[in-house]
């Protein structure tokens, strides 16, 4: 029995001797982890299932104002109050954007913060805010620069454009040799307002301090007149242009942006479709939504290109784009519009068989019609 004692106590011992290696273990781990985050220049809080505050690193006190000693147990939307955090934390984000959101610091209100959630260990959430101010300054500027520089290349191109206008209307026998180059010369100089314009919209619609008022807009109305111009824009490629329209289905919004996200939708479904192709324009509301879909039977977009279609100036096709007029900045200005009425663009294509570009509405923007007259049902072309 005495050897069987010695054997239980030594390995009592030994059970003893790696608990306490383990701990040793697990007390550097945990060193080595909160030297870590509190080099981090970012705000690092730990958040129970409940939202309450389990851990915070040094840098949540100089962003967020949480003391570690004071704050931990308390409920995160206690100490941060934002009513955009709050939904963001909730899964309610209002800047449509599902995996982060931005918020001014509750230390400072010249501090522009981004917040991103990550699941953490078990039932928990990793809140990680990061100072975005200095990201959003040089984005501004880089507007502002764009911006201006389109303002001052736009007088100088009008002038230049309407003196062109003027040669070619002009009857003078001398200018007869001149009149291909003069029309070379108007068309591209056009081409660069189109891109000024474009810019110019871009940088209203990018500016957080300009918001045009939103209105009940009857959409119906608004795809009828569009599609009248696509026509003009089709000339002779005859393109056969349907528009099927609810027409008691009208929203609120702008209409000045709607009518320009829209034209480029189907401008667009008009550059790239060949002679004689359809193009169908469908405004309709189900429990999912309200939506524009645009379809048309064109050569189609390969897959890797449909993620990048909405950045500024990206071509599927370069050569072709710019013959065909295009800017390259359509669907950066339909994405932004879309972003203002807190919609989204989906695009599904397949090679040689056509596009689908449609925009989610939700439906809180349905509004009843005016009594106004308006060009109302379902127009064929």
């Amino acid at each position: 029995s005495g050897l069987v004692w010695r054997e239980v106590a030594a390995h009592t011992a030994r059970l003893r001797r790696q608990s306490r290696k383990r701990k040793r273990k697990l007390s550097r781990l945990l060193q080595q982890f909160q030297q870590a985050t509190a080099a981090l220049p970012d705000a690092a809080v730990v958040l129970d299932e409940e939202g309450r505050v389990v851990w915070c690193n040094g840098a949540s006190q100089l962003l967020l104002g949480l003391a570690p000693g004071r704050d931990i147990g308390l409920p995160i939307t206690h100490l941060l109050r934002h009513p955009g955090f709050v939904a963001f934390l909730n899964g309610q984000n209002p800047q449509r954007d599902g995996d982060s959101v931005e918020f001014p610091s509750p230390v400072d209100d010249h501090l522009l913060l981004g917040a991103r959630i990550v699941p953490y260990g078990k039932k928990q959430r990793l809140l990680v805010v990061t100072d975005i101010s200095r990201v959003r300054r040089l984005e501004q500027m880089q507007r502002d620069f764009v911006a201006n520089v389109s303002h001052e290349l736009r007088t100088p191109l009008t002038v230049i454009t309407g003196y062109l206008e003027t040669l070619l209307d002009s009857d003078s026998v001398v200018l007869d040799n001149w009149r291909q180059p003069l029309r070379c010369m108007q068309q591209q100089s056009s081409r660069m307002l189109h891109i000024i314009e474009d810019l110019l919209m871009l940088a209203r619609l990018e500016s957080q301090k300009e918001r045009l008022s939103h209105r009940p807009v009857a959409i119906p109305a608004l795809l009828a007149d569009i599609a009248d111009d696509a026509l003009a824009l089709s000339g002779d490629s005859s393109h056969r242009i349907e528009v099927h329209a609810d027409p008691g289905l009208w929203i609120r919004g702008c209409e000045k942006e709607l009518h320009s996200a829209f034209s480029n939708l189907v401008f667009n479904a008009v550059r790239y479709t060949p002679v004689e192709g359809q193009i169908e324009i469908r405004w309709w509301a189900d429990s999912g939504g309200i939506h524009l879909a645009v379809t048309d039977n064109g050569e189609g977009i390969a897959p890797q290109h449909l993620p990048r279609l909405t950045e500024r100036f990206y071509r599927v096709n370069r050569d072709r784009s710019r013959g065909s007029g295009g800017t390259g900045l359509g669907l950066s200005i339909v994405k932004h519009v879309l972003n203002h009425h807190g919609s989204q663009l989906r695009i599904t294509s397949e090679l040689g068989a056509g596009s689908v570009f449609t925009c989610d509405f939700p439906l809180e923007l349905r509004v009843e019609p005016e009594p106004a007259p308006a060009r109302f049902g379902t127009a064929y072309r």
